[in-house]
């Protein structure tokens, strides 16, 4: 079990269902005794560093085909498992890459900054500090959906939409879209889209439509450079945006 921490229980606070008054306080005051016991026993424990992590880009076409922005397409004939390899060989020809490409090399056609998975209030505030100021490189096409109607209304409480609208990006009404290529949210075949969304099989966005999943901020930058660059290279407005 893991418990909630201050950060978790301050995301709840004051959103439409979450308790108020002597509610909330009870309520709080229960969340945290929801965590395990001091003598728990686990099977595993794992601990995983991230410090040199840097951000992650898909190179294929399941989550899991994925490196970092600076590094390169791994050869399939270094998998050792046959199954693995054949699947990779299949998605690099889907996706028109070759092994030992680097990522930051790829040139993209589109940027999907949508998603119930990536499209929280949070994620566009982030997003929007990369674009202020700045313009979608005139090869992208580029739209943000927020993940909610409720979190559309607050972002544009804040002026995001501005900032994206003015960068060239358009800006929808919250729903699937091309999360999945939803209604006529779809793009032609051999489009290379960078998507926020969690899940890049083939055909997802489109019929032949590659797709590339990373961050928000990741999704931001590739629209403005028209390829794929590490977003901390970017200066970026955190002051300004999202108070």
């Amino acid at each position: 079990m893991v418990s909630p921490d201050e950060k978790s229980i301050e995301f709840v606070y004051g959103k439409p269902y979450a308790p108020q008054g002597e509610e909330w306080d009870r309520a709080v005051n229960y969340w945290k005794t929801l965590k395990s016991d001091g003598d728990a026993e686990y099977d595993k424990s794992v601990d995983i560093g991230v410090s040199d992590l840097e951000p992650q880009v898909t190179w294929g076409t399941d989550p899991s085909m994925v490196c970092g922005v600076s590094e390169r397409i791994p050869n399939p004939e270094g998998f050792r498992d046959q199954q693995q390899r054949r699947k990779a060989e299949k998605a690099l020809e889907y996706m028109g890459l070759k092994p030992g490409t680097r990522i930051d090399e790829i040139n993209v056609d589109a940027v999907f900054i949508g998603s119930c998975t990536n499209a929280r209030l949070g994620d566009l505030i982030q997003a929007a500090r990369v674009v202020v100021g700045r313009r979608v490189s005139p090869r992208v096409k580029a739209i943000v959906v927020p993940g909610s109607q409720l979190v559309k209304r607050r972002a544009e409480r804040l002026g995001l939409h501005r900032v994206f609208i003015e960068a060239g990006f358009e800006w929808r009404n919250s729903g699937c879209s091309l999360c999945l290529g939803m209604n006529s949210d779809r793009l032609a075949a051999g489009t290379r889209c960078v998507s926020t969304s969690n899940r890049n099989f083939e055909n997802r966005q489109g019929f032949g439509v590659r797709t590339h999943l990373t961050s928000p901020i990741m999704a931001a930058a590739a629209a403005l450079e028209g390829r794929f660059i590490d977003a901390r290279e970017l200066s970026l407005d955190n002051v300004g945006i999202g108070g």
